[in-house]
């Protein structure tokens, strides 16, 4: 690659670490036991590099298009696609073969790479969207086996394209963010200070999928930016994490899940002998964290690092350790993270007044420039990026997200934002999870729904919710009808789907009894 400015400089990572630490393992499969030293993943990353560069020819600025599991082999093509220049877009494998073939007639990547559990589905993709070419795992692996390694270049344009992540499509089609290395180098540094990340020590163990931020840049590029490692999970099983995290002989360090997930594990046999003595961090990143679960986890002498952020914000924007939670910041989701930026404004994009609430718009290093093929205009102002979620800051600069803007409805010509409904139905004893959302009324407009999942032995009814709404929120607040379901509809980072839920009972008779 050619000369690049030192705004731009970034460094090769497994060449680095391979200089400096060659025998430690920076990567492990749970599943299969395979490891990786920062000589071996240096080493791989090189022939992978080659084979694309050379073999396939992929030009600087080429987009790689991934379907693959949670594996090393994901950091491997990563790196590789670094070295030469080109942007690596991991696809959600969640998604339908027409939806993918919608996202890559948007990305129109020039390679797309699959797993053999993903090929058939690849092949298919491939053919409709008219991707030039297709390459098995398999495939790709024999090509580097006899190939030439690629040396490190002296060094990377941190600021051309390293990820297009797409964001999770909870209120409409997925976004393709375009993510710089620097971007994630920046995540990083954050990360070091609020995460307690920044040595080589630190082990992240990762069963959330890596097509997202929250699984590939909250904690695991940060920790192998270290120097650090990372331990794969390709299909979460809540024993096996267990099993795994709660033995200080294996050293993890950090994990960061969505709540239901810490719940499952917190049900697993193996929890109650668990010893989480080695961790550093649990991460958590929602809309709320149930006072039950943060219980359960304290007392295995663990605290939550509650954070907030998004795709394209680095992710995180604020943080929190919980061990510093009190009745005064009960439901505060952190100060801002060191390098970034945040103005909470109203419609006309003047700055609100501390305490009131307004759109958070965020600034920084880690802050990505733009989407992928989308006016800038659309989603930046000044420079700001807009995030579409309402907070408001105290006068300690704790923030507290209200919720998002699209989420928000109108009973009676009043605001109504379903998180702040949420936070308290979740200290309803037969709650187990719970989604707001507002629904038509002839009388108010609009009015809010509640769609929980109940606690196993537990029968919850409206008129118990809408008791436990009394003293804490405004009765035009208070749900008007309620909807049981068995398991909440979620997105690929495990929020949840919430167009899903007025999908399923938009055509529904709402008389406010509860039902299935």
């Amino acid at each position: 690659m050619g000369q690049t400015s030192p705004k731009s400089f970034a460094v090769d990572w497994p060449d680095h670490y391979a200089r400096t630490q060659p025998s430690k393992v920076a990567l492990q499969n749970l599943e299969t036991g395979e490891t990786r030293t920062w000589k071996q993943l240096d080493a791989q990353t090189a022939r992978i590099a080659n084979v694309l560069q050379h073999e396939l020819r992929l030009p600087v600025g080429a987009r790689v298009a991934m379907l693959m599991n949670n594996d090393l082999r994901h950091y491997e093509i990563q790196f590789a696609c670094a070295r030469t220049g080109l942007a690596l877009a991991p696809l959600n494998l969640r998604l339908t073969c027409s939806e993918l073939v919608s996202l890559c007639g948007d990305l129109r990547p020039d390679l797309l790479v699959a797993d053999k559990t993903w090929l058939k589905l690849a092949s298919e993709v491939a053919l409709e969207a008219s991707i030039p070419r297709l390459v098995s795992l398999a495939d790709l692996e024999q090509m580097a086996e006899r190939s030439v390694p690629t040396p490190a270049p002296h060094d990377l344009d941190g600021d051309a394209p390293f990820l297009i992540l797409y964001t999770s499509g909870s209120t409409g089609k997925p976004k393709a963010a375009i993510i710089t290395l620097n971007g994630v180098i920046w995540q990083g540094i954050n990360q070091a200070q609020f995460g307690a990340i920044g040595d080589n020590a630190a082990h992240v163990f990762n069963p959330m999928p890596l097509f997202h931020a929250g699984g590939l840049n909250v904690f695991c590029n940060p920790a192998l930016y270290f120097g650090g490692k990372v331990t794969t999970q390709a299909r979460f099983d809540p024993d096996e994490a267990v099993r795994f995290i709660g033995d200080p002989a294996n050293g993890v360090t950090h994990i960061g899940l969505p709540a239901v997930m810490y719940q499952m594990m917190a049900d697993s046999p193996s929890f109650a002998k668990a010893d989480f003595s080695a961790f550093r961090k649990l991460l958590f990143a929602g809309s709320q964290l149930p006072d039950r679960l943060r219980e359960t986890y304290a007392a295995k002498g663990v605290n939550f690092l509650i954070q907030y952020g998004g795709t394209e914000t680095g992710p995180t924007i604020t943080s929190l350790d919980t061990s510093r939670l009190d009745k005064v910041r009960e439901g505060s989701c952190g100060q801002k993270v060191m390098n970034i930026h945040i103005r909470l404004v109203d419609a006309a994009g003047r700055d609100v007044q501390r305490g009131e609430p307004g759109e958070v718009c965020v600034k920084g290093p880690a802050v990505i420039q733009r989407y992928l093929d989308r006016d800038p205009a659309l989603d930046f102002v000044d420079g700001w990026f807009r995030t579409g979620d309402v907070a408001r800051e105290d006068d300690e600069g704790f923030f507290y997200i209200v919720d998002r803007i699209k989420e928000m409805y109108k009973s009676g010509g009043e605001n109504v934002y379903p998180a702040e409904v949420e936070r308290v139905l979740m200290r309803h004893p037969g709650v187990a999870d719970v989604a707001v959302v507002g629904v038509g009324d002839d009388k108010w407009g609009e009015v809010g729904l509640a769609v929980i999942v109940a606690m196993p032995g537990h029968t919850v009814t409206l008129e118990s919710l809408r008791t436990a709404c009394e003293g804490h929120l405004a009765r035009y607040k208070h749900p008007h009808h309620l909807r049981v379901i068995e398991e909440m509809p979620r997105t690929g980072i495990g929020k949840i789907a919430k167009p899903q839920l007025r999908a399923l009972f938009a055509s529904r008779q709402l008389d406010g009894s509860a039902v299935g």
